[in-house]
Parts: C-alpha cells; structure tokens; sequence
C-alpha cells in the first residue's frame, strides 16, 4: 500500500497505459482522479475501478486547453485537499495521417500532437506544482518516445513534442528538487490496443522494430510498463530524478 491516503492524477487513462497506471495506483491504495477527454471510456474506467472497491473519479479533460487543465487541478483540490503524483500520459494524433516525410506533414498535425501532447504536460505540470511544492512533496513522470529520442524517420510532428518533453522534464527536475518533488520522463514499448492493430497490420514492420531491442517484444501495460512508472511515482524513487 505504497500510495496509501496519496493523490493523483493520470492524463488520458481512459484506455491503454494510463488505464493500467489508474488500476496500479487503487491497488496500492490511491486516490484517482481519472483526466480524459473520451467520456465514454473516462466514465468505463472509473466505474470499473469503484466496483472494485477503489476510489477513482473521472473528470472530461481536453489537456490542450489551458482553462480546461486549471478547472480539473481546482476540481481535484475541492475533492482532496492536494494533489502527490501526476502522470502526464495523454496523447492524440491521427494515425491516418502517420507515418509522413517532413515536407508532407500536414500543419494541422503538427497542430495536434504538440498541443495534445508537449502543451498538455506543461499546463498539468504547471498548475500542479505549486500545490506540491506547499506540501515539499511531488512525483511527477511524463511520457516521451523512442520515435523521438531516434529521430526516426516520418515521425517529424509526433516524435519532436515528444523530445520537448524530455527538455521540459530536465528542467523541471532541476527547478523544483529541493522542494521533495521528482519529475521522470519514460519511453514505454507498450503493447496497447493501437500497438496490436499494428502488429496485426503490418507484421513485419512489428518484427523489424522489435529486431534491435534487447527484449524483442513490446511490453505489457499492467505487468511490464505500469511496475516501473509505479516505482517513479513511490516514495522509493525519492532519490530518482
């Protein structure tokens, strides 16, 4: 019970990692507070997780809206008096109109997955902060990605939000450590449900992008990525930033 009477907010854990964040986090005694723009799934989430016996409430969140982000922070401060771990893990994009060459990227794109996804985690990092840094105490990870730490190929709009996050993480880190708060950034390989439509799709793709890595397979969201997020945002990382 790691997170008993702790906390938190996970962006975009209406399905996939920040759903498997949300369960790891009840299970071990959190409070969450469920920040996702699908309602459907938001409202599937939280429902399923009370059934359980946990204590999760979902709040419809556009993380590119700056308003929108203050409103669900001062929400979760009515709630709970304070707010001790934020997982930035929201995302959009259009798959569609991925993978592109730069010079056929479309703006609109480029458009969405900064605002969706380096917009997003500063608003929510923004106006978190200074409630931990009242209490000297915050875990914070952010969601980066291989396709920009590589500078893979046709991932221009999506892969270079993500790079800007990394930047964002350094910085915060560095900012705010001597107030008991940690920031992380990781680059989940996670087999999500967008991840299977992909092997199914294209599997040798899958197999040439799993060739170079040590583990050749992605990872599963509950027993692979969220054990290691969880250690993040633990009192055990307190010397992790």
């Amino acid at each position: 019970m790691r997170f008993e009477n702790k906390i938190a907010i996970v962006t975009g854990a209406g399905a996939g990692l920040g759903k498997a964040y949300a369960k790891a986090l009840c299970k071990e005694g959190a409070k969450v507070v469920i920040a996702e723009f699908n309602e459907k799934s938001g409202e599937t989430v939280a429902h399923e997780l009370k059934e359980e016996g946990y204590e999760a409430v979902f709040i419809k969140t556009n993380v590119a809206d700056e308003d929108n982000v203050k409103a669900t922070i001062e929400k979760t401060i009515e709630l709970y008096g304070k707010i001790d771990i934020l997982i930035n893990n929201a995302q959009a994009t259009d798959s569609s109109a991925l993978p592109k060459l730069l010079d056929e990227t479309p703006t609109e794109l480029v458009k969405l997955c900064w605002e969706t996804g380096f917009l997003g985690t500063f608003f929510f990092t923004k106006y978190t902060l200074p409630y931990m840094k009242k209490n000297h105490y915050g875990r914070i990870v952010n969601t980066a990605s291989y396709t920009g730490v590589e500078g893979m190929a046709t991932f221009s709009a999506y892969g270079s939000q993500k790079e800007a996050i990394r930047g964002l993480t350094r910085i915060t880190a560095q900012e705010y450590g001597e107030f008991g708060i940690t920031c992380n950034v990781i680059c989940p390989g996670a087999m999500t449900e967008a991840s299977k439509t992909w092997k199914e799709y294209d599997p040798e793709g899958y197999k040439a992008a799993m060739e170079p890595q040590p583990i050749k397979r992605l990872g599963d969201p509950d027993t692979d990525i969220a054990p290691a997020v969880m250690f993040l945002v633990s009192d055990d990382s307190r010397f992790v930033t």
